[in-house]
């Protein structure tokens, strides 16, 4: 039973991704959220979120994820997202910082 589920959730999550405009992919996901409180749902929010740069959304469902995703290697793979977005942003501070001497 499992596998079905993880496959139609799949299934679900491109259906959203072939919407036309980022707002309707991020709908989408938000409502397929809202019904299964999965952690691959909230991951794909996060990554849709961080390719628009609103990182603090993105953070959002990246934990969100971590949190449920039972696999470490899922939950590491969540925790790579959000380390990235952290990394990233340090390196633009540190870039604007370099720019005003």
């Amino acid at each position: 039973m499992g596998k079905t589920l993880k496959k139609s959730v799949v299934d679900l999550i491109s259906e959203c991704r072939h919407r036309s405009t980022e707002k309707e992919v991020i709908g989408c996901l938000k409502g397929l959220f809202e019904k299964t409180n999965n952690g691959m749902v909230s991951y794909e929010l996060g990554h849709e979120y961080e390719k628009l740069g609103k990182n603090k959304e993105a953070v959002k469902y990246y934990e969100e994820a971590e949190f449920l995703f039972g696999q470490d290697s899922f939950k590491n793979m969540a925790r790579a997202a959000i380390n990235n977005i952290v990394i990233e942003a340090l390196i633009a501070e540190n870039r604007k910082k370099g720019s005003k001497k």
